[in-house]
């Protein structure tokens, strides 16, 4: 506790002058020194001015030791993702937020809070709450300072700048910083990181660091995040044994541990396999599963709805693609997402058999938009295969090199 600077808060709160509170206990030039924390006073001039302040020496030390168990208690159930837990404890925090400034906790425990914030989808407060920590960084630990990376890290995450954050999250591994219990964590970010960016074989490596991390902690919530994660990867990495046996002990473990929450995200993911298996038909039958299981007013839904209408015009399935197209067209208007309009769009005129229409919207309108954007780099690919495989059945190859040189 820096005991200096709570004297100055609690003398300036009483309205109290340097000199009527130093009066017979020790000089002003002494107090100020004491103040600033500049120089140490002895235990019975620091007990005379708290007594004169009214402030009992025992609940000062009393007071900082629950602080420090309550910052336990908070980041443990921050780790566990124990929301109600952690926002008692956040609320108990609180109301000790005018003694927290005078300890030395105070910014793990406004790093902490960023955590929190992230943990219960806070984004406004998160936002606002890391550019507060960058202006006192200069004030951080080593440690401090490794935790607003990776708290940064996290922030870009939900952004969809994930080649940044993995960059940030390198650093911290390639460091060697000791993170304690943050180092699951990491592991888990990472790992989620690296398939963003293509790069599967690492971020199974580093999801199955984090799936024994959280092994030790027999912190179950975390790990059927991690499996999920895995299954994910080993999917991309073209490794599907592996993912099926993977999606299999998620199922299990959900049921178990009452996480039915997470069977939409689950189904959807397991029909992805399938699709990327080349069978068609069991990844229709888990995107309807995750389909009505979804809730209906999210992106999730959307992406859901877009898998199935896809498959099923792979399986030339026609009228229940374009149910599922139109059901999705209609969708879309609502939530006001204007990439899966396009790709609706494209397919309906493919199903109208207006394909020379949907070839050029094709090319003037959703290639280009795709080619923009990142996160469609997959869609963008499959769209310039489908127009270039067109121009070339055409006999139209000036096109096709056109496409293919963008």
């Amino acid at each position: 506790m820096r005991i200096g600077s709570l004297i100055k808060f609690y003398r300036t709160k009483r309205g109290l002058t340097q000199n009527s509170l130093a009066m017979g206990i020790c000089s002003v030039p002494h107090l100020s020194k004491i103040e600033n924390n500049s120089k140490e006073a002895n235990v019975e001039t620091i007990r005379l001015l708290l007594e004169r302040l009214s402030i009992d020496l025992q609940d000062v030390q009393a007071n900082e030791w629950n602080i420090l168990e309550l910052l336990k208690e908070f980041l443990s159930h921050i780790h566990y993702l124990e929301e109600e837990k952690a926002k008692n404890a956040y609320k108990q925090l609180e109301g000790y937020r005018e003694l927290i400034v005078f300890t030395d906790f105070i910014y793990l425990y406004e790093l902490y809070k960023l955590r929190y914030y992230l943990l219960i989808n806070n984004r406004e407060a998160a936002d606002y709450q890391l550019k507060w920590l960058h202006a006192q960084r200069q004030n951080f630990s080593q440690y401090e300072k490794y935790l607003l990376l990776y708290f940064g890290a996290l922030i870009l995450m939900l952004r969809g700048r994930y080649e940044e954050a993995d960059r940030q999250l390198t650093r911290i591994i390639q460091d060697k910083a000791e993170m304690g219990t943050f180092e699951g964590e990491i592991y888990y970010h990472l790992a989620v990181v690296k398939g963003h960016v293509d790069e599967a074989s690492l971020a199974i490596i580093y999801g199955k660091k984090a799936l024994q991390f959280y092994s030790n902690q027999y912190n179950f919530k975390r790990i059927l995040h991690t499996l999920m994660s895995l299954a994910l990867n080993y999917s991309r990495a073209k490794i599907f044994n592996e993912a099926l046996e993977t999606y299999n002990h998620l199922l299990r473990s959900i049921e178990m541990l009452n996480q039915k929450h997470l069977l939409p995200k689950i189904y959807h993911n397991i029909g992805d396999l399938h699709q990327r298996m080349g069978d068609y038909k069991q990844a229709v039958e888990y995107f309807q599963k995750s389909a009505a299981n979804i809730p209906k007013d999210t992106e999730n839904y959307l992406l859901c709805l877009y898998n199935l209408a896809q498959t099923q015009f792979r399986l030339e399935q026609w009228d229940e693609c374009r149910e599922s197209f139109t059901l999705l067209k209609m969708e879309t208007k609502k939530q006001k997402v204007l990439h899966y309009r396009l790709f609706t769009n494209f397919y309906l005129l493919l199903l109208d058999n207006e394909k020379e229409k949907a070839m050029l919207f094709l090319e003037e309108k959703l290639v280009p938009y795709t080619a923009r954007v990142e996160d469609f780099k997959e869609a963008h690919h499959q769209f310039l295969v489908i127009l270039t495989d067109y121009y070339r059945q055409e006999g139209k190859f000036e096109k096709v090199v056109q496409l293919t040189n963008r």
